[in-house]
């Protein structure tokens, strides 16, 4: 294999990575452990499965008809169509900045063996959480 071409995978991989890894599903994910243990392990390997299909699938669909999704759908549906997903996308773009801001939020104003206050998720203002104080075990 070519270094280029090794580089062109490369560089999909890492993307993938950081497109699918972020602060959020982290957290969920440990949380979920903590509660369940290896309960909802299955969850995890369909969600996989049913991913990596999907991926796979968009693959072959861009490499045959030289489109993206979002462009197929424009295309066939109409751009009236296309407005619901990607206003949809959109919200949950933001929704998920905010959440990756909060997790770093809290990640830098909380130690470890300090608890974790849900206060600040709630709207409601908690003391040491994003105000610069230190916080009170």
């Amino acid at each position: 294999m070519k270094p280029k071409q090794l580089l062109e995978i490369t560089l999909g991989v890492f993307t993938s990575i950081g497109g699918f890894l972020e602060v959020g599903s982290m957290m969920t994910a440990a949380q979920a452990g903590a509660d369940f243990g290896y309960q909802l392990l299955w969850a995890i390997l369909l969600g996989t499965i049913c991913l990596a299909s999907l991926i796979e699938m968009s693959g072959r669909f861009a490499a045959v008809s030289g489109h993206t999704i979002a462009d197929a759908l424009r295309e066939r549906f109409g751009l009236h169509f296309f407005i619901v997903p990607l206003v949809a996308m959109g919200v949950v773009s933001i929704l998920l900045l905010a959440a990756e801001l909060g997790g770093m939020c809290v990640a830098l104003q909380i130690p470890p063996a300090a608890p974790f206050r849900w206060g600040a998720f709630r709207g409601r203002s908690s003391p040491g959480c994003c105000s610069g104080a230190a916080p009170s075990a």
